[in-house]
């Protein structure tokens, strides 16, 4: 009986030092926005531990880290920018925060359309992941960072990444089999969050704010006299935007209001959520 007790408190002891150890070597990653927080898991597993900048309903536009955050990122070994607003200000910082920091940015190797943002003329559309078919590139970038800290890992990295890009594969097959009927072929958005998604699927996103600001008077007459014209029936809202433009133009063009989030965290669902809502409002249901 003694043996036994102590045969367990042994393998008990062996367990937590295991776990402990396995813990202490995961790759601390820091990311900034949601759908990152996913594709890191996705391809680290059990190898990572990630934190997420901007949370569950806030703006990356206007966020601003806490001291909390800012100093976590002193003991995180990598950083996925992704060129959303608030890393322009607050990159720098982070990078000085620690100098073994390595920062892996995601979207400038991918972005290739033209930004919105109001203070620089120059700036590309940094919403990559609303399209699947960057997502996958973005998952090979997210592979070979990870190698680099922890190769002896690689194998699983890679057998993680595959099996993530086979799901996306199927969902971009999936999207444009149920958007590819739709005759109605335009949009109106609150944010143009929608511009990587429009392109893969063949549709044009029309956006209530323009130039990162909100719309004015004049261009609302323009925009609403020009959804008359194509007969949008539907608006889609961000909620970390402001709605009140969309309902207004909603209300003068009899559309129905749906609510798409292009920063939830669980991507393929979400995707497909967002999938469902459009073929809804394109075809006029």
């Amino acid at each position: 009986m003694i043996f036994i007790k102590r045969l367990a408190l042994v393998t008990f002891l062996f367990v937590v030092t295991v776990t402990s150890v396995s813990a202490k070597n995961k790759i601390n990653v820091f990311v900034s926005i949601l759908p990152q927080q996913n594709f890191v898991q996705q391809v680290g597993g059990e190898y990572v531990d990630v934190h997420v900048m901007v949370g569950p309903g806030q703006n990356p536009t206007t966020y601003e880290p806490t001291p909390q955050q800012m100093a976590a990122l002193a003991n995180a070994d990598i950083y996925f920018s992704i060129g959303v607003p608030f890393e322009k200000v607050w990159l720098d910082k982070i990078m000085q925060s620690n100098n073994n920091l390595e920062i892996v940015e995601c979207c400038k190797s991918l972005s290739d359309i033209d930004g919105h943002s109001h203070d620089d003329e120059n700036s590309l559309d940094p919403h990559i992941w609303t399209s699947p078919k960057k997502v996958i590139l973005l998952v090979k970038l997210i592979e070979k960072a990870l190698i680099k800290v922890n190769v002896e890992n690689s194998a699983v990295f890679k057998s993680f990444a595959d099996s993530f890009i086979n799901k996306l594969n199927k969902l971009d097959e999936s999207i444009d089999s149920q958007l590819s009927g739709l005759q109605q072929r335009n949009f109106i958005v609150s944010h143009p969050s929608w511009g990587y998604f429009s392109r893969d699927y063949n549709l044009t996103q029309i956006s209530i704010e323009q130039n990162g600001k909100e719309i004015q008077a004049r261009s609302m007459v323009r925009l609403i006299k020009l959804a008359k014209q194509k007969n949008i029936k539907a608006v889609f809202v961000q909620k970390q935007f402001n709605d009140k433009a969309a309902l207004t133009i909603a209300k003068e063009i009899h559309a129905a209001v749906y609510e798409i989030d292009p920063l939830a965290f669980d991507y393929i669902d979400n995707m497909n959520d967002v999938t469902n809502k459009i073929v809804k409002g394109l075809s006029n249901e």
